[in-house]
Order: structure tokens, then sequence, then C-alpha cells
């Protein structure tokens, strides 16, 4: 057990740690296998030495800037969208006025109009962007700018340098401007753009395209083990290694399912809304989103795994609850009513296909199978039907040695055959035991006229004999002992046949009282142990220390137990031991005699307790048959049970009544 013990904890140790080691590679097998994708079916991105490289970026970026030139042409229009203004500013080499707007973007930037004197930007305003060479120096030491002063681009930015953007419909409406423009890509880490997100993911999948080969077929190594040894530990628990069902367990599946694909909906929505949020906000709420999702779907993997395991994943559903309940109620039903709800379900079902049916020929060939379906249902129904009815024909014919197969049928035909193969079995085991009864009734009359007639014969010529001596001499003496001997044993066979006869029908008044068992065993034991010393038998008796009482008539009792010893002084081998045993028990006591047989007990036990019956088959013994008969008749009378076992040549007997 300690070996067992060990061995599961073992396995639950293990279980944890891949409970652990799963989220991280499947991250890492997912991730690299979208990296690899992510790449592989943009040449830039593979080509490309970093973000800022990628023909993506720099269409993204010059886009973003094409709708910013909207706002030079309501310079001059509007102003007021200005949160704050710098007046007395040099532009143009004449004072003009900077106006600060309040919205922040993915791009800053500085428009200029030198001929109005007017400039705009979306920087902030503090001492280092007074003036015009401040805020152009700002968006000039940015890592990506693009800037357009006298119709000249200046950018560090390769796609977008002025050969290869010259003949683009963007560039084309800000060189007609004629206005100076200068944007660079914002690099505040408070405001979150979808540049960064484009550059993380973009960077993290560069770097796993890299070593995605050995990272997925390691992480996927690592997930089968960890998923294997999870679900070869889930539910596992105890010192017996059985399943244990939680209350969750048994929660109806579906109401399962809709809760866990509630809360991944609850996980999508959190996610949606950080649209708008830090970056590193985003990422520690999708972290902790992620946690919650994964403690669900383990609550809801073990579930689905302890009810496959125990069997039980369709039985906990609520579909297998109604159809379980409609199933119990409908088999409960008489036939009449069953045949009733049959036709009810056949007609809704055949006018509802016969309805959908007008309008479509797909539904016309659905009814024409379901006809089909039901026209073979009907036919094995009839086979079956017609099974039980040749059955009972035939047992009706008196052909009793048959047997219908029960897993064939179903329902009704179910119930019927079961009845048929117990009446079929029934009737062949009354007409075998008339059969055998018949049989010893003719052994019966054979053995007893068998017995009877030797002393009578021996009676009837020693009498003759008798008439031809003259009395009294010697032999007529030895005549008369003979005759005496022949005589007794005919009183003797008499006796026993009219005693089995009583004890067999019941015919007997019994005097139930309180006998001492131990001090009956004695008496019948010392009267018979001439008996046993004359045929070399030790008998071996063990009584126990207290008296021992039973309720029992003490003549018939002691008839019983005289039968079972004369039994063993007849039939034992010779020059062996005979056990008597008092055994008693809790509420009974059992009286067993234990001897080896002298003839080979080639007959079986039904056969010895019958009459007329010997352990030999010679007939060369002083006993009649009828000793054990009568035995175990007198015993059932007074309330006992009588025993007979063999064992090759030993014979044993048990006598138990219960404890006065």
């Amino acid at each position: 057990m300690d070996l067992e013990e060990n061995k599961l904890s073992k396995r639950r140790i293990l279980k944890n740690i891949s409970y652990i080691l799963i989220p991280i590679f499947l991250v890492i097998f997912v991730g690299t296998i979208a990296s690899v994708i992510f790449i592989e079916s943009n040449q830039d991105f593979k080509d490309a030495e970093n973000f800022y490289e990628t023909k993506w970026f720099s269409y993204e970026f010059f886009d973003d800037i094409s709708r910013y030139t909207a706002i030079l042409e309501k310079i001059n229009i509007n102003t007021d969208i200005a949160y704050d203004v710098q007046e007395n500013v040099n532009i143009g080499n004449s004072d003009g006025r900077i106006y600060y707007l309040t919205e922040y973007s993915d791009i800053d930037f500085l428009f200029v109009n030198p001929e109005e004197g007017i400039a705009i930007t979306n920087l902030e305003h503090t001492m280092n962007t007074d003036t015009i060479e401040e805020i152009k120096g700002y968006i000039k030491n940015s890592e990506v700018y693009w800037n357009v002063e006298e119709g000249n681009v200046d950018t560090n930015i390769e796609n977008l340098k002025i050969e290869n953007i010259k003949y683009k419909t963007q560039y084309k409406e800000i060189e007609a401007l004629k206005q100076n423009m200068y944007t660079s890509l914002n690099s505040d880490d408070s405001y979150y753009t979808h540049y960064m997100e484009i550059k993380l993911v973009y960077d993290i999948a560069k770097e796993l395209y890299k070593i995605s080969v050995p990272l997925i077929i390691i992480s996927g190594i690592i997930l089968i083990f960890s998923v294997i040894s999870v679900i070869a530990g889930i539910g596992r628990s105890g010192k017996n290694n059985k399943i244990n069902l939680n209350w969750y367990d048994k929660v109806p599946l579906e109401i399962v399912i809709i809760i866990y694909f509630l809360g991944i909906l609850l996980n999508v929505a959190i996610v949606a809304d950080l649209s708008y949020s830090g970056i590193l906000y985003s990422i520690i709420i999708c972290i902790i989103d992620f946690i919650l999702f994964y403690i669900f779907s383990i609550i809801t993997l073990e579930t689905i795994v302890k009810r496959i395991k125990t069997k039980t994943l369709l039985k906990s559903t609520i579909i297998y609850f109604i159809c379980h309940e409609i199933k119990k109620t409908y088999t409960n039903r008489k036939v009449t009513t069953k045949v009733i709800l049959l036709f009810l379900v056949f007609s809704i079902i055949l006018f509802t296909l016969v309805a959908l049916a007008m309008d479509s020929a797909f539904f016309v060939l659905i009814l024409i199978g379901y006809l089909f379906a039901v026209l073979w249902l009907l036919i094995q129904a009839a086979i079956k039907f017609n099974k039980v009815r040749e059955a009972v024909k035939s047992i009706y014919e008196g052909n009793t040695n048959i047997h219908l197969n029960e897993a064939e049928m179903k329902g009704v035909l179910k119930e019927l055959t079961i009845y048929i193969n117990d009446i079929a079995g029934g009737l062949s085991n009354a007409i075998n035991q008339s059969l055998k009864s018949e049989r010893l009734k003719t052994e019966l009359i054979t053995n007893v006229s068998h017995d009877i007639k030797t002393p009578l014969t021996s009676i009837i010529n020693y009498v003759d004999l008798l008439k031809k001596e003259k009395m009294p001499n010697e032999k007529c003496t030895e005549y008369l002992m003979i005759l005496e001997n022949k005589s007794q044993r005919l009183k003797k066979l008499t006796e026993d046949l009219i005693e089995a006869s009583k004890a067999s029908s019941g015919n007997i008044k019994l005097n139930i009282e309180k006998i001492n068992v131990n001090e009956l065993v004695k008496q019948i034991s010392g009267e018979f142990e001439d008996r046993f010393k004359a045929k070399g038998l030790e008998e071996i008796l063990t009584l126990p220390e207290e008296e021992i009482f039973i309720n029992a008539d003490g003549r018939y009792m002691y008839r019983v137990l005289e039968n079972i010893y004369s039994n063993a002084a007849k039939y034992a081998l010779e020059n062996t031991r005979v056990y008597m045993d008092i055994i008693p028990k809790q509420k009974t006591v059992v009286i067993q005699m234990k001897n080896i047989s002298k003839e080979k007990l080639n007959i079986s036990v039904d056969e010895l307790m019958q009459r007329f019956v010997r352990g030999e088959a010679s007939r060369n013994t002083e006993g009649s048959g009828l000793g054990l008969s009568i035995a175990n008749s007198l015993t059932e009378l007074q309330g006992g049970k009588f025993h007979i076992y063999l064992d090759g040549d030993l014979f044993k007997v048990t006598i138990g009544f219960e404890k006065a």
C-alpha cells in the first residue's frame, strides 16, 4: 500500500507541474507558429532589418501624414481648436503665432505657413517648444521623422525618401500646398499607439522566427507529455486510487459548457475594452485575464475527464435525464398505451415531414427514408414476434428443450422471452424429476421385494425341515436359531419401512423437549463401542466443555444418531478412525460424523439419500438402505438440517439444530 501511495503522490506532483508547464509552453508553441506565419506571409517583414524599414510601416506612416495635411487648409479658417497660442514668434523673417492643439495622436507634427506667419502643432507647449526652431529640433531628434521644407524632403526612413514617393498621390497633395511640414513618430510611452503594438509583435515574431524549428519541436513534445500527465492524474486521489467526483462533477454537462462559454465571452470583452489603454496596463490585464481563463479551463477539463473516466459523461447531461425519464415512463405503461404513444409519435413526425416535403425535394427524400426505416422496424418486430410464437408452439407440442436469446428482444417481447425461457426450463426440470421419481419407485419395489423375499424363503425352508425332524434335538435348535434370526431381520426391515413411510409423510407425533446433546451422543457412543471394536474402528469423540442443549424429540433424536452410527459401523473401512464432533456456534449446534468408506462411493449424494440405497452395490450387508433416509426425514421434522458430503472415499454427515 505504501508503494501505491508513493506512486499516487508522484503522479499528483507531476500533474501539478504539468499544469504550470502547459500555459508556458502553449504560449511558446502557439506564439512561435504565429510568428512563422506572420513573417512568412509577408516577404517585406522577412527581409527588413528592423520594423521601421518595412514597407508596411512606411505606408501606414505616410497615410497618417497625408491625413493631417487637411489641417493646413483650415489654419486660416479656424484657429479656435488651439488650447494655447504663442505670440511674436519668428516665422519666415516676420512675427507670427504658434497654435498648440489639444489633440494627441500617433504622429507629432508641425505645419508652418510662412506667408501667413502661422504655425500649428500638437506638441505640448513648454519652455522647449516656444519657437519654431525648438519644435523642429524636437521632431528632428526623434527616432523616426519625415519633413518637407521648401519642397525638399528630409527623412531617416528609406522608403519615404523623395525618390520613392515623388509620384505618389499623397505627396503631390502635400507638395501642392507649398507649405512646410515637420512630422515624427510619437515616442511618448504613456500614450498607446498602434505602431507600438505592431512593432512589439514584429520584434517578438522576428526573434522567435530565428529559432522557430527547435522551439516548436521542444515545446510541442513538452506540451504533449504535460497534457498526458494531466489527463492521467485527474481525479486520482486517496488510498484506493479511485476517481472521486465532487459537487461540480455532478452539475449537468450543458450547464458546465454554458458557464465556460460565458467565461470566454467575458474574457473577450475584457480584452476588447483595452483598445484605448496604455500598453503596460493592457499587458498586465491580459496576463491576469489569461490566468483566470486558464484556471477556469482547468476546472472544466477536470470535470469532463472525470466524467469520461467514470463513464458518466452522457449520464450527467440534461438530455440523457429527460430521455431516461421518458423511457422509464414509457416502459411502465401498458401495452395498449405504448402502442398509442408510438402511433402519436409516428404520426407527428410523418405529418411534419409531409408538410416540409411539399416545398423541398430534400425533405421528400427524408420522408421516403423515414417510411422505409419504420417499415424495417416493423419487419424486425414481426420476425421477433414470430420467434416467440414458434417457441410457445414448441412448448405446447411438448418440446421443452428450447431457449430464446433475451439480448435480441426489447420491451414487451423481452419480458415474454424471459417468461418463456423460465417456463420451458421449469417444465423440463419437472419432467426430468418425474422420470427420476418413477425410476426410484421401480428400484424401491425391486429392492424391497428382494430384501423381503430372502428371509421369507429361509423361514419357509427351515419350517419345512422342522416338520421332518423330531423335536427336540440339536438340529432343531439350530434351525430354530436361524429361523429366529431371519424373522428378526424381516421384522426390522418391516419396521424400518413403516417408519420411513411415516417420517416422509410427517405422520409422526413429536414430543419436543430440551435435550442435552453431549449426554445423548455419549450414550449412543457407548452402545456402539463393542460394534466399532469388532470392526477395528477407533472413535475420536470431540465434545465441547460446556453443556449444549437443543429442542427436539428425545426418542427420534436418538434414532437419528443411532442410524448414522449404525451406518458407520456397517460401511466404514475397517481399522480406521471415525470422528464424531459436536461444534457449538453462535446460535446453532452442529453434530458431525466423518469416516472413510470401505467401498467406492460411485454414487451421488442425492442418490445416497434415497430409500433402499446403500453405499455398496452388492447388497451383501445386513442393512436395509433406509437408515440415512429415515435420519434425514426425522431431522427435518424436528426443525433441523441434515446434510451428507462426499469427497472421494470420505463420508461426512452433519446435523444442525438451533441452540435451546
